[in-house]
Formats: C-alpha cells, structure tokens, sequence
C-alpha cells in the first residue's frame, strides 16, 4: 500500500485535526508570544560559525546516513560534516562504526569514493592500509619505514550509534566523546519520532548539494510555513495552506502540522473522526540542523550541515525513503516523480531566494532582523541556538 495512515492514537490524531480546524475557520496559526528580534550577523559571523562546530556539532548526534544504505557488511558510505569527513563502514557483527577520512601517515584522503564495499582501505599516496574496523594493517615496505607501533595507528574513529533506521555520529573523534541519541532526543520526541518506524523505510534516493549560504538560513525555510504562497507559487503552493500549522515544542526539538488543501474534503466532519491521514504533513525538527518529513506516502529527510571553514557554506543533504524498495517502474517512476518536486522546491525556489538573503545579510546598515509570532518554529530555533551557545554541554 502506498499510503499509510498517521502512526499516533486517535487522540492525538484528533487533536490535530481540532486545531488544524479551527485554525482554518478563523483564519489563524499557532502563535509565539511575542515577536522575536535577531542580530543578522547569526548568519554571516565566522566566529559563530566556527563556535558551532567545535562547542555544539563537536559534541552533539546529528544524522549522517539511513541504515539502509549501508546495507551488507563492508559497506561504507563517505559522509561530510562540519568538523570531518567520515567513512561510515557496515561491521561483520552488524554494526556501523565511522573513521575520519584521513591516511594516518601523510594525511592524504583514504577513501575516495562516495559509497562501495571494501574488506579493507589502502592510500593512494604511499600504500598504507586500513581494515573495515579502521585499524592499520600494513604499511608499504615496512621494513625501510621505521619503527612505529601500527596498534596506535588506526583511523580516527567517531563516535556512531544507529537508531530509528538512522545512523547518527558524534562528529569528534576526541576520546571523551559519547553518544547517546536517546538521551539527545528526550522521551516524548523519541516517542513521536519512534512512531514513523523509520528503521522499516529504505532510501530511494540521496543527493548533497554544495551551496553558499549560511545552513540556519536553510534551516529557517524549512521551519517556515510563511513562506508557502509566496516562493513556492510554481511547487507545492496550490497545495498547502499558508501560514497554517500547529507548533509542539518537545524537549530541545518539536513537531509541527501542516495541512494539505485536500484537507477541506474532511473539514466539515467531526475533528474526533475526521480521516485526516493523507491531508497533513508532519515535520519533526531535530536540533539543531535536521527535519524529517512525514508525506501521506513516503518520508523526506533534509540536513543543513555547515562547511567546514566558511560561515557562509552548507552542504545540504536530502533523502527520500520509502517503505518498499521500487523495483518495478510504476514505483521508480513515482518516487522520481516526487525528487523531482523536491529539487524543484529546494533548488529552483528556495535557494534562489536564499542565495539572494545571504548576499543581503551581508550588508553592513540593515539592522536586527524578526521573526513573527506566526513564525514560531523559527524563534523556537533561534531561542534554542542562542541558549545552547550560552550554555555548552547542556545544549537546551
């Protein structure tokens, strides 16, 4: 079956279709309490920029990959992230473990491939090689080398656990570092997330996209459901309402509803009863740079990883999972249908309009910068940055 119902209890489904209502009939959203003022320099500051990635992308989980992409052992997937790139490797006991990309003789890049599977990675430069577990198995003409002890020679290794079908990485391979998505999540947002049965889905289809633009400026679209009827008139504008959702703060994270135009085929039934499975979209933001979207038929996962180096560079990483792999072309013909919708939206709208705010942010005389009431999910974003920076190790 390709559509799925919503996987919560009637109640909560109620809950969101009682306010969903009554939002449509007074032509209202959900509201923040006040209109928030932001310094513009959040998105161009290098000092910030380079803040982030050691006090707060140094130490939290953040996604890197879906399980099934790595889906034999020996499998590997390179992943870019703000402080390293890694090479993600499926383990003969079924593990991922991931290893910063880089020959521990000369610093020449190991593994140059995107994706693949090796038993074992050897450098280009000098011939040095590495086991899938990241340890040094030989050294080329060891005898002529010099004495060094190979045991403390392995990769740099990161900290990785998998979880809800994704793996996600500690992106530090200092040796204080742990990880410990659960605890990262908090039990009601792990619940919610939990519910989507993630680690059931396969990716279809996954791309990185290089840009010049700040990844909050990114992030800010995707928690933005303002914008709708204005950037996206040639997408999805025709199908969603505008400025019209429901905002659940969890823990560090949140959850937000948003309804489809065919929303309007149920609005007249009772929100207790009402089948509103396939006329809502449910995004779940993961701080501090990840959304999961939850479409009636497949699932969109989009993360803004900030480039190393640069306040004004991200690597946007987008993925689409379905719950059956397409095999046929009935369902590749539909799944390329809908990457279509999402390079279309991200690329030809989005980034269009984004390219041209980084550029103006840059400006020194345009003042603070602000967000709406109606722009909840975005102050709960900067509100959370902001705390997470005065308060490291704690991280909201």
């Amino acid at each position: 079956m390709v559509y799925a119902d919503l996987p919560y209890d009637a109640e909560t489904k109620a809950g969101f279709a009682r306010v969903l209502f009554d939002h449509l009939d007074n032509r209202t959203t959900d509201l923040a309490p006040e209109v928030l003022e932001i310094d513009a320099r959040v998105y161009s500051d290098p000092a910030l920029a380079a803040r982030e990635r050691a006090d707060l992308f140094g130490h939290v989980p953040v996604i890197a990959a879906h399980g099934s992409e790595l889906p034999k052992r020996n499998d590997f997937l390179v992943a870019q992230l703000p402080n390293n790139e890694v090479v993600l490797v499926r383990q003969a006991d079924g593990q991922v473990r991931g290893f910063v990309n880089t020959c521990r003789h000369r610093g020449a890049r190991l593994v140059n491939e995107d994706t693949g599977s090796r038993r074992f990675f050897s450098c280009r430069y000098h011939g040095w090689s590495y086991a899938g577990d990241g340890s040094l198995r030989t050294i080329a003409e060891e005898s002529t080398f010099g004495s060094v002890d190979k045991s403390c020679l392995g990769l740099k290794e990161v900290p990785v656990e998998e979880r809800h079908g994704f793996v996600w990485v500690v992106d530090s391979a200092a040796g204080d570092r742990k990880i410990d998505v659960g605890e990262w999540l908090g039990p009601e947002f792990e619940a919610s997330l939990g519910a989507l049965e993630m680690d059931r889905y396969t990716c279809y289809v996954a791309g990185n996209f290089d840009v010049d633009i700040n990844w909050k400026v990114l992030m800010d679209a995707f928690l933005d459901g303002y914008h709708i009827a204005y950037a996206h008139t040639g997408t999805v504008a025709p199908y969603f309402y505008n400025n019209l959702q429901t905002w659940q703060p969890m823990g560090r994270h949140g959850r937000m509803v948003s309804a489809r135009k065919s929303i309007d085929k149920v609005r007249g039934q009772n929100p207790e009863t009402a089948e509103i499975d396939r006329h809502v979209t449910v995004a779940h933001f993961l701080m501090p740079n990840m959304s999961v979207l939850r479409q009636p038929d497949h699932l969109e996962v989009l993360n803004f990883v900030p480039a190393p180096g640069t306040a004004a560079g991200t690597r946007m990483q987008m993925r689409i999972l379905t719950r059956e792999p397409a095999v046929t072309d009935e369902q590749k013909a539909r799944w390329d249908k809908n990457w279509n919708i999402l390079m279309a939206v991200l690329r030809d709208e989005d980034l269009v309009v984004n390219e041209g705010l980084q550029k103006a942010v840059s400006n020194t005389d345009i003042g603070p910068l602000y967000f709406g009431r109606n722009e909840i999910a975005n102050q709960h974003f900067h509100r959370w940055m902001a705390a997470a920076l005065d308060d490291p190790r704690h991280w909201g």
